[in-house]
């Protein structure tokens, strides 16, 4: 069912503050807030930046789905996706059981391309179809590895069994399952090691990093980005491009992490250093590792950090300078717009907020109805406005708030 506008993220922290019975003042002093900021958030002013939520979250000994108010099980069932999760939630269960005897692997470079494909789907959005694929062909990679005959055949089948296993955690965390998608992380852990590649190793530490984040444990997800970049040194060629790439990706989470945590010194150095590892490579690299790295990965992650920052003016002024490629990740620009959109509304232009979640939409529509900042800019636009636009309202019915 739709949720009206005052159904929000604050409202919620409004509600769990209470239920906690503490005061604005005494939320504010257990997650290192100023009261101005939570009555702000909580009265639908201001919309509730991840840091604030992960902050609250932490300090309220909640998970910050329960904030978010994921999963959107109206929205997911509008979409077809809400049955798809139990399959999921079974396969990775399944996973070092005997081979089951009814599954036909269909040959490796089969399974390899149907892996590779389901990367293409994620990053167009198309949720549907990831997650009816997910379970067979989880299923399918299991009994390849534990049916494989050569060395060379295990390590693929398990580098592409990382890979699935990569997706499903993706999947998981894009719908509001924080758990689901802990599990495929520690699945892909457990295959990972198979493949026998320190950069797909390092690759599952950038992934693991965000879920600290999301629980308001930055240092640890600090320290998981430090082991990401030892692993890096560890492969057999460090400085060839998919290493600096992995390496450049890895100090951009890093620039992420230590700006959610205030930082700004220690989130300079790592987006310098990510800065160093595009000049090496010279080019953007779109597909190293189911991520994308290069310049324009930079540019994207420096209007991040000042966002979260607080340095809204400036996140404004660094995305003109922003020209995505041809063949970039439809989701990675709809964050981008996503990011824009939050700092207009968290600087009063609502019409520029709503322009810049108009074209998130445009670049991946799904990333915009299941992503809980732009439905929070959403709500913040509604509150704000006695007449909604056309637009505005058009937006906010399409994901579920009006």
């Amino acid at each position: 069912m739709p949720h009206p506008a005052d159904e929000h993220t604050g409202a919620r922290i409004a509600d769990y503050r209470k239920i906690r019975h503490l005061t604005q003042d005494g939320l504010a002093q257990r997650a290192f807030l100023s009261r101005g900021t939570i009555a702000k958030v909580e009265a639908g002013i201001n919309p509730a930046s991840p840091a604030v939520v992960a902050a609250t979250a932490r300090a309220l000994h909640l998970d910050v789905a329960v904030l978010y108010g994921q999963p959107y099980i109206s929205e997911m069932r509008q979409d077809e996706i809400d049955t798809l999760i139990m399959p999921l939630t079974e396969a990775l269960d399944l996973y070092d059981i005997d081979p089951d005897p009814d599954i036909h692997p269909r040959p490796l470079g089969v399974l390899e391309g149907a892996s590779a494909e389901l990367v293409t789907l994620f990053r167009a959005t198309d949720y549907s179809a990831v997650g009816t694929r997910l379970p067979g062909l989880l299923g399918e990679l299991a009994t390849a590895l534990n049916v494989s005959q050569s060395s060379d055949d295990h390590r693929r089948t398990a580098a592409a069994l990382a890979n699935t296993y990569w997706i499903a955690n993706q999947f998981a965390a894009k719908l509001g399952f924080p758990e689901l998608a802990s599990i495929a992380l520690d699945r892909m852990g457990w295959v990972a090691a198979q493949a026998e590649d320190p950069l797909l190793q390092a690759v599952r530490l950038y992934s693991r990093s965000l879920a600290y984040v999301r629980r308001g444990r930055p240092e640890i997800g600090l320290k998981l980005v430090a082991r990401g970049l030892a692993l890096v040194q560890q492969a057999d060629r460090p400085s060839s491009v998919p290493a600096l790439a992995v390496a450049g990706k890895l100090h951009l989470r890093g620039a992420f992490i230590a700006a959610r945590a205030k930082d700004q010194t220690r989130s300079a150095e790592f987006l310098a250093l990510g800065t160093e590892a595009a000049e090496r490579i010279g080019h953007d690299v779109p597909d190293i590792y189911w991520l994308s790295f290069g310049k324009t990965d930079v540019a994207q992650y420096t209007v991040e950090t000042q966002v979260d920052l607080g340095q809204m003016p400036e996140a404004v002024q660094s995305a003109r300078n922003i020209h995505f490629p041809a063949g970039h990740s439809p989701t990675r620009i709809s964050r981008h717009f996503i990011d824009l959109g939050r700092a207009f509304a968290e600087m009063g232009r609502n019409e520029q907020a709503l322009k810049a979640l108009g074209r998130a939409r445009a670049a991946s529509a799904q990333q915009v109805r299941y992503h809980p900042t732009a439905r929070d800019v959403v709500g913040t636009l509604v509150r704000r406005q006695r007449r909604l636009s056309e637009e505005l309202t058009s937006l906010a019915v399409w994901v579920g708030m009006a």
